[in-house]
């Protein structure tokens, strides 16, 4: 493939990866504006947990979660902007921007480890507000302060950086189907060619000390030179006296 035809998809490829993070970035902001529709949705996702949990029926109404219908004390549990899923999501989706623009993840990574990272963190915080309710309904007030303050907090912590970690691990795997030669490879590559070439050349070329025999053979005097001369010169055999 000539440089000419790399250098258009690259350009393609960065287009993309500018266009998604634009995307993301609109996101974080369209959920920051609009915490008050966010806090209503989760919400209504809260209300299976804490129904699951506590006595009675649940229902939302707003950012508030209503429990224990059908029992002495009906109680509401309030979404604030500060225990929104909001906080937790809008780092997510920046921090995907920020492995757009800094490495070369796949774009199809980075949507899957934003995607894992936001459904841990959306989970961690929905079981913090069924805990939460459980806990009144249970031990009242005290019960309700330990886990809302303390236990639940340190477990939305938890569920954050577990998220932050998987979004960081999915974005930034390599698919095990690509797989691209490193330099050490292609070293010994080039070795094994040479080695080759080198054992090809050999075999080809003829053996020089075959020459070298062939020429002594050639150049070696004849002993018995002289004695033939001498036998066309005088008429006799070498080596016999003459009988006339």
């Amino acid at each position: 493939m000539s440089a000419a035809a790399v250098a258009p998809r690259a350009r393609g490829g960065r287009a993309h990866r500018s266009i998604l993070a634009a995307l993301l970035l609109a996101t974080a902001a369209l959920l920051i504006i609009g915490e008050a529709d966010t806090r209503q949705a989760e919400a209504e996702l809260a209300r299976a947990f804490v129904a699951a949990l506590t006595p009675g029926r649940a229902v939302a109404s707003g950012s508030i979660v209503y429990f224990g219908i059908g029992t002495p004390e009906v109680t509401g549990l309030s979404i604030t902007p500060l225990c929104s899923t909001t906080v937790l999501v809008v780092p997510l989706v920046l921090l995907s921007v920020a492995v757009l623009g800094v490495t070369r993840a796949r774009m199809s990574r980075v949507g899957l480890g934003l995607a894992v990272g936001a459904a841990v963190a959306i989970a961690s915080n929905l079981i913090r507000f069924g805990s939460a309710a459980w806990a009144y309904s249970e031990y009242g007030r005290e019960g309700f302060d330990l886990v809302h303050r303390y236990l639940g907090s340190l477990f939305v912590i938890a569920g954050f950086i577990t998220a932050i970690l998987l979004a960081l691990r999915l974005s930034l795997r390599e698919s095990p189907h690509r797989w691209i030669p490193d330099a050490t490879s292609r070293r010994h590559g080039r070795v094994r060619a040479e080695t080759a070439a080198r054992t090809t050349g050999r075999e080809a070329s003829p053996s020089p000390s075959g020459v070298t025999r062939a020429a002594s053979r050639t150049d070696a005097p004849d002993p018995a030179a002289p004695l033939r001369r001498d036998r066309h010169r005088t008429g006799t055999r070498p080596g016999r006296k003459d009988r006339r």
